[in-house]
């Protein structure tokens, strides 16, 4: 009889294999954003290459901000692709804030594949000194 040693880590690797191969890899959502808050503005960013800015459209509702547009397929008739990773399609993508934001104040900026969407925080998200009697 041959004695083995266990090896934990060579099993969760087994694992997550099986996982993956049953499920497929996990794949980052589209677009990729980044939401940064200074002072009193929050600033989504989101990277968008070869989106036609006319299909974008933005929703804000309560504290959520939604991102969709298309990206239309490239019209290549009789080209073979070896491999296609870059996303086609509508897409659509949900953004929680983490503050209540100035509706009425929200501007939106899109150049060279990239959305930016300024929004100030509501009166009522930005800190109060409250004086102690």
């Amino acid at each position: 009889m041959r004695l083995t040693l266990w090896d934990p880590f060579r099993e969760m690797a087994a694992m997550q294999r099986a996982l993956d191969s049953a499920f497929g890899k996990a794949r980052p959502t589209y677009p990729p954003v980044e939401v940064t808050d200074k002072d009193d503005i929050i600033m989504v960013k989101a990277t968008l290459p070869g989106i036609d800015k006319d299909t974008l459209e933005l929703t804000i509702l309560g504290d959520s901000l939604t991102i969709s547009g298309e990206k239309k397929p490239p019209m290549n008739e009789g080209v073979n692709y070896i491999r296609h990773e870059r996303p086609n399609g509508k897409f659509r993508k949900l953004i929680d804030l983490p503050y209540s934001v100035e509706q009425g104040k929200i501007s939106a900026t899109y150049t060279n594949g990239i959305l930016v969407v300024t929004m100030p925080k509501a009166e009522s998200a930005k800190p109060r000194q409250i004086a102690v009697e």
